[in-house]
């Protein structure tokens, strides 16, 4: 399963969820770790790893998302425990989504890497849509 953050220049975020990580706990902060790969295709740049994230951090960001698109203005951030990726966004007066990433890896002392672009807010339903599929396989389990 993956979701997708797509730019007008071409520019691609990938995220692929493959599994929960710790799967045979019921722990919530063990539990709702997952196991994903990360593709981040901007122009002049391929960056391709696998990084541990968390089912919570993916709930939150779609929930920002989602009040984004109701309201078409706003900002939502999609924050990892691990510093694997930080990926914020904007939406301005015009519906356009100005994004900001970074990705490190190895996660906390690797090769970093910050970025922006721009898409259009009428992409934003499919993202929902994508995030909200994961998280139905994928729910956050537990209470902290």
């Amino acid at each position: 399963m993956k979701f997708h953050l797509l730019g007008e220049e071409n520019e691609k975020v990938e995220i692929e969820v493959l599994a929960r990580t710790h799967a045979d706990t019921t722990n919530y902060w063990d539990i709702n770790w997952i196991e994903s790969n990360i593709k981040v295709d901007i122009p002049g740049y391929l960056v391709h790893f696998n990084a541990s994230l968390r089912t919570d951090e993916l709930r939150d960001f779609v929930n920002e998302l989602k009040l984004m698109n109701g309201n078409l203005k706003g900002k939502a951030m999609l924050n990892n425990l691990d510093n694997y990726l930080h990926f914020e966004c904007e939406m301005n007066h015009l519906g356009k989504i100005q994004w900001s990433g970074e990705t490190c890896f190895p996660s906390g002392n690797g090769a970093v890497l910050n970025f922006e672009f721009t898409s259009d807010q009428s992409y934003l339903q499919s993202l929902i849509e994508e995030l909200d599929a994961i998280l139905e396989a994928f729910p956050v389990i537990g209470k902290p």
